[in-house]
């Protein structure tokens, strides 16, 4: 009975933790930059990395998405793509509980 109990636990909370479950929604922070995407880009993902090292950048439609792994919640998911002469930011962050103040202070330093 343990073991079920746990493996309904376990499922539930890998449900909360799927990315595609941010990205649909509104962004916690939207932004723009005068820099290009590959720019902006290359300025977040090593600050990213030195808080989360298994941090990945991804190719996306006129950008890129920028992954933080999170072994408890949901990802922390930037996309960056081309809008006017620079770029759209935009952040999904989980819970409030969980969210990361320097992930965002990093994606506001790098505008």
């Amino acid at each position: 009975m343990r073991i079920w109990i746990g493996s309904l636990a376990l499922a539930l909370l890998a449900g909360c933790s799927l990315p595609a479950s941010l990205v649909p929604g509104e962004p916690n922070l939207s932004k723009t930059s005068t820099k290009a995407p590959k720019d902006y880009a290359a300025c977040l993902l090593p600050l990213w990395q030195q808080d989360i090292p298994k941090t990945t950048q991804t190719a996306i439609s006129n950008g890129y998405r920028i992954t933080a792994p999170s072994i408890v919640t949901a990802d922390e998911i930037l996309d960056v793509i081309k809008y006017k002469d620079g770029s759209r930011v935009s952040l999904y962050q989980g819970p409030p509980w969980a969210k990361s103040a320097s992930l965002r202070k990093s994606v506001r330093d790098c505008l």
